[in-house]
Formats: C-alpha cells, sequence, structure tokens
C-alpha cells in the first residue's frame, strides 16, 4: 500500500511540475478572460496540483535525490508550489500580453470573402469598377468614376458575414492608392426603413505610396444612402459586412490596390 500511494503522489507531482508552466504560459501569452481553453488547463493543474501537493511533499519529495540534495525546507517548498498554483489563474480577468490581430482578409485570393462589385448601375449611373487579383498577394480595385445618370460611386463588399470584433478596437488597412478619398464600411444587423445601414468612415491615399490605415470602431457613422443617422451605433459585435468604396464626386479614373485588412487592440496607438 505504502508503495502504492509512494507512485501515485510521485505521478502527481511530475504532472503539476509539467502542467504548472504550461498553463501559466498559455494564460500570460494566449488568453484573456475565463475562456474554456485557459479554464480545462487551469482546473486540470488544480486538481492535480493543489490537492495532493502536500502529500507529495511528505510522501515522495524529500526521497528525490536532486530536490534532497537541495534540503530545503519542506514548508518553504510548499508554500512555493501553492504560490504558482494560485498563479496560474491570475490574469484570467486582464487583457492579455500576447493579443493578436485578426486578418479579415490578406487579399491574397484565398479567403472566403467572396468579393462582389456594386458599381451605381443599380440606380442608373454608369460607373464601372473591377477586382483584379495580382501576383504579389493583393487586390486592385479600379475603374472609372462617372457622375451622369446621377451616379458616383463603385464599391466591392464582403459576402455575409458573421464577426465579434468587440475585443478589437478598430481595423488597419494597408492599401497603395491614386490619391483620392475612400470610403471604409461596415455593416450589422442595424436597419433604417427595414434596409441596411452602413457604419462609414472616410481614408485618404497617397498617390503611389503603400500606406497603413487605422480606423477605429469608435469613429464609424450610421449612414444610409448618403443620409446621416447620428443616432446609429457601431456594435462591433454584430459585424455582417465589409466593404471598400469610392464616391469622391470626381470623375475620373480610379485604381486602389489593398494588402490587408486586420483589426488592432486598445494598446496600438490609433493613428
Amino acid at each position: 500500500m505504502q508503495r502504492l500511494l509512494d507512485s501515485a503522489v510521485k505521478v502527481d507531482l511530475a504532472c503539476w511540475f509539467a502542467l504548472t508552466p504550461l498553463a501559466w504560459l498559455a494564460d500570460c501569452l494566449f488568453f484573456a478572460g475565463p475562456l474554456p481553453a485557459v479554464v480545462h488547463w487551469m482546473l486540470l493543474t488544480l486538481v492535480l496540483g493543489l490537492i495532493p501537493f502536500t502529500a507529495a511533499l511528505t510522501l515522495a519529495i524529500l526521497r528525490l535525490p536532486v530536490l534532497g540534495a537541495l534540503r530545503l525546507p519542506p514548508n518553504l517548498v510548499a508554500y512555493w508550489g501553492l504560490l504558482l498554483c494560485f498563479a496560474t489563474g491570475a490574469k484570467a480577468d486582464d487583457k492579455p500580453r500576447g493579443w493578436r490581430p485578426l486578418s479579415l482578409t490578406e487579399f491574397d485570393g484565398k479567403d472566403a470573402m467572396k468579393w462582389q462589385v456594386v458599381n451605381d448601375g443599380v440606380m442608373g449611373g454608369l460607373s464601372q469598377g473591377k477586382l483584379t487579383q495580382k501576383t504579389a498577394g493583393t487586390m486592385m480595385f479600379s475603374g472609372m468614376l462617372s457622375l451622369e445618370n446621377n451616379g458616383g460611386f463603385s464599391t466591392f463588399r464582403s459576402r455575409i458575414l458573421k464577426l465579434d470584433l468587440s475585443r478589437h478596437s478598430g481595423l488597419v488597412l494597408r492599401v497603395r492608392g491614386d490619391g483620392r478619398t475612400y470610403q471604409v464600411r461596415v455593416a450589422t444587423d442595424a436597419r433604417f426603413r427595414g434596409m441596411e445601414v452602413s457604419f462609414v468612415v472616410e481614408f485618404a491615399t497617397i498617390k503611389g505610396e503603400w500606406t497603413e490605415v487605422k480606423v477605429p470602431f469608435a469613429h464609424f457613422e450610421g449612414s444610409f444612402r448618403g443620409l446621416k443617422l447620428p443616432e446609429e451605433r457601431l456594435d462591433a459585435s454584430k459585424i455582417q459586412r465589409v466593404s471598400i468604396l469610392i464616391g469622391d464626386k470626381r470623375q475620373a479614373p480610379f485604381a486602389l490596390e489593398l494588402d490587408f485588412i486586420r483589426t488592432y487592440g486598445a494598446s496600438e496607438t490609433e493613428a
């Protein structure tokens, strides 16, 4: 019986030493809040570590040659072990150090956004826009903006999405433009007269230069077919569509090359 007990607590002790650092590292680097994955790590660590730890010290730890040679007082080692156990979940309510951005699209033709071009022809206009996949892994949005027949816009938009971006601060786009002003738009379940509300932010481009454009979610303004809806507030937890539009009232060719659209966090400097 004594041998069986000794073997059991040694296994417990080995599991504790193996799992505690792994769980602590995962908690610090990758998770924020009581997410299921890290909770499972924590519970497993506590069950295998906290409960049998005192017994393991009494029956096994002092018999291990390496640890025994250190001649550490059992109480000191026990306190250290308990501290590590509790430290494993110490960051559960904090923001993770290893927060990482989310890629909505890299414009490399491998995403599932299923981009669709929509021109003002749906309202009688004559503008023309198209998307061209570049060999460099970017997307070119180009065409001709026309103001005839009360037209004046061209856009491309994603399929219907289901994105919760509430833990992020905004979007960042890497673009190479033509000096004209474009719009990044997102849509949620918000409706005006039963129709989809667009949340809009304009951004300028520098002709021939790559730039990164940051658009905080707090800066998006509600709009419906040019009508401003100041009472509408973007709910970033219910993103259903992303689109890029040009409608700067200039009848001329346009060209915007896009590299990616990603999210950024609150800890990053907003432009």
